[in-house]
């Protein structure tokens, strides 16, 4: 049965619409630019509702908005970047303090003190940074934007059993790590 064009548009804004903070956060970690993340994410939800016919219900609507945003960086704004992307999202800060997602973590970091990440302190902060950036994506993707491996498989155009060996690998620096700097501090187990 066809939508009718305001049956259409309510049905995309209950879907959609929750998620629309996300994507902006994600935009504005791929562009690091608030007015470019603001088209990207025009863009991305122009992009979506004309390709909402062929979303499947029961599908992760977030997941999909973040690929059909990924994908439309790629393709038109990635182009302009003088640096690579890597770069951009570690390299860049910003005046929003949005409180999940990769690219709060590799844009503001410790420099800004309403992230989520001043919580655990510099020393976190700093294992997060040695982490390799495809298993610092992948596991902010899955614990702090509680996506699946499935999803973010969709996000990241990798493989899920990439994405579990990333999580797991992300994991286990994570744990040698803290597992020492606890020990420094006095309260490890080799007390």
């Amino acid at each position: 049965m066809d939508m009718g064009a305001e049956d259409k548009k309510l049905a995309f804004e209950e879907v959609f619409m929750p998620f629309i903070d996300d994507v902006f956060r994600f935009s504005l970690g791929l562009t690091r630019n608030r007015t470019q993340a603001e088209d990207l994410v025009q863009d991305t939800f122009l992009k979506a509702f004309k390709a909402f016919g062929s979303f499947r219900a029961g599908s992760n609507a977030k997941s999909w908005l973040f690929r059909i945003c990924k994908n439309h960086f790629i393709d038109k704004y990635r182009v302009k970047a003088r640096r690579p992307v890597h770069q951009t999202l570690v390299d860049g800060v910003s005046s929003v303090s949005p409180r999940r997602s990769i690219e709060v973590f590799e844009r503001e970091g410790i420099e800004n003190e309403d992230t989520f990440l001043d919580l655990f302190g510099d020393e976190v902060n700093r294992f997060l940074r040695e982490l390799p950036e495809d298993f610092r994506k992948a596991l902010l993707l899955c614990d702090l934007d509680g996506l699946r491996y499935d999803e973010i498989a969709d996000v990241l155009d990798v493989p899920v059993g990439t994405v579990r060996s990333r999580i797991s690998r992300a994991r286990a620096f994570l744990r040698e790590r803290l597992e020492s700097y606890a020990t420094e501090l006095g309260y490890g187990r080799d007390q």
